[in-house]
């Protein structure tokens, strides 16, 4: 088990203030976290097999709207009221930049 000092360690380190009672419970939880940081690392992992699931498209399918959908037939008239077009496509500001 983690000591207490530990604890009040980590705590001043972060700029917190415990009472008795959080030091105890905090104690019992990373306690119980770094043991099962210890068995995951302790098992033996194959380069050989899939470490993560083949990914795939979860786009929803592309069809009309329905009849009663708020915004049927509204298209056209949301993409006039749009303030830059490119083409077919609305254009936005770029708001990422890479850093080079």
């Amino acid at each position: 088990m983690i000591s207490r000092e530990d604890i009040e360690g980590l705590a001043a380190l972060a700029r917190l203030q415990l009472s008795d009672q959080e030091v105890e419970s905090l104690q019992t939880d990373v306690s119980s976290i770094l043991e099962y940081v210890g068995q995951v690392s302790s098992l033996e992992v194959s380069a050989s097999g899939p470490i993560a699931p083949a990914h795939h498209n979860i786009m929803r399918d592309d069809t009309p709207r329905a009849a009663e959908d708020q915004l049927a037939g509204k298209e056209e008239a949301i993409r006039a009221a749009f303030p830059k077009r490119e083409g077919d496509y609305n254009a936005v500001r770029k708001i990422l930049q890479k850093d080079e």
